[in-house]
């Protein structure tokens, strides 16, 4: 004969009444079947009959306190405070798993037994939850509580890298977006990632769409910009969360200005005198040039202008380093033979076209560059 006692809520566990000697007029060939089958029925008869009483819930901020009371347990199933120990009440936890949460038998308590980090637990799910079962003995009564982790703004938000960099070219129009990586905060709801601010700066503002799935993090051009004037910008974006008291977190972006061949090169003087009656070979005139683009955009090459002064090419008279600028006499010559007004043309592979110098031949022994 199985029998249960009457719990501390008038729930009542009737397993089941059989007479035992049923089993004393059994034919032996049967016992087996019999046996396989009775005790299928008392298996039933126990879930169906066991006391399973209804989940009850509580909510707990994460990081409390170890000791901190989540709620009163006794008070909540209904069960005297006095008779925990003696029915040995416990939570029922896996062998090897964190014992989030303790019953406090002078209480009727539950409450935080170790550290709980939801960020740890649950990482991005939006609901986090323990679930435990509390046995209770004699009579035997099994309770299902849920236990909602509450998350608090213990994070700040932080990218995934402290500078970020961006290459723009010189050539970028006003109004260009460029794409940046946002931040991360490991909290969730309101406590996460809300806004973003841009040091102010005369060259770019920040967009953010925060719209679920149309996300958006961009730096908007709002003034062109010009690599000879500075090559290199550093802009300090912060963001913030919606906690209280707020939280936030910086990245500096780093802006690499890229060159593009926007400038035409330009002699220091726009005209150079040189002496007549020059031996052959004679270094007579230097002239300089500059271009202020960057590495193979700034590289400047001289070069003769193809003309002719009376029927005979320039060339006869003149030649040019084209790597210095130094002007060397061919032949001799006076200003007969080469009249004031030779042209010296800077070549460069440049779009925006050659700077010329206009050489005139003068009767001074020193050569002089105005």
């Amino acid at each position: 004969r199985l029998s249960g006692l009457q719990g501390d809520q008038n729930r009542t566990l009737i397993l089941a009444t059989v007479d035992v000697n049923q089993f004393r007029q059994i034919n032996m060939e049967n016992t087996g079947l019999f046996a396989r089958s009775f005790l299928f029925k008392v298996m039933c008869v126990l879930i169906m009959f066991l006391t399973a009483n209804g989940d009850v819930s509580y909510s707990v901020p994460e990081e409390k306190k170890i000791g901190s009371v989540i709620g009163n347990l006794a008070r909540d199933l209904g069960i005297n405070v006095k008779t925990l120990t003696l029915r040995k009440a416990r939570l029922d936890v896996d062998e090897g798993s964190n014992r989030y949460c303790d019953i406090d038998m002078n209480t009727g308590d539950l409450i935080v037994a170790e550290r709980i980090d939801r960020e740890q637990l649950c990482g991005p799910a939006t609901t986090c939850t323990l679930k435990y079962e509390i046995i209770i003995e004699y009579p035997l009564e099994l309770h299902r509580i849920v236990i909602e982790i509450i998350d608090i703004n213990d994070n700040s938000p932080a990218f995934a890298k402290e500078m970020i960099t961006v290459e723009i070219s010189e050539l970028a129009i006003k109004g260009a977006r460029y794409a940046v990586n946002e931040a991360h905060d490991a909290d969730i709801g309101i406590n996460c990632v809300q806004s973003y601010k841009l040091k102010e700066n005369p060259y770019f503002s920040f967009l953010f769409h925060n719209k679920p799935g149309q996300e958006k993090y961009e730096l908007v051009l709002e003034k062109e910009l010009d690599r000879e004037e500075q090559k290199d910008i550093e802009l300090l974006l912060t963001a913030f969360d919606g906690g209280n008291p707020q939280r936030s977190g910086t990245a500096v972006i780093h802006i690499t200005v890229l060159d593009a061949n926007d400038n035409s090169p330009v002699f220091s003087r726009p005209l150079a005198y040189v002496a007549e009656n020059n031996k052959p070979g004679i270094s007579i005139c230097s002239v300089t040039a500059r271009d202020p683009d960057w590495r193979q955009n700034g590289t400047v090459l001289y070069s003769l202008v193809s003309s002719e002064v009376n029927g005979i090419p320039v060339s006869s008279f003149l030649s040019v380093n084209g790597d210095t600028g130094v002007i060397h006499a061919v032949r001799s010559y006076n200003d007969n033979t080469l009249p004031a007004g030779g042209t010296l043309k800077l070549h460069q592979n440049d779009p925006f076209g050659a700077s010329v110098i206009t050489l005139n031949t003068t009767g001074d022994e020193e050569v002089r560059i105005a």
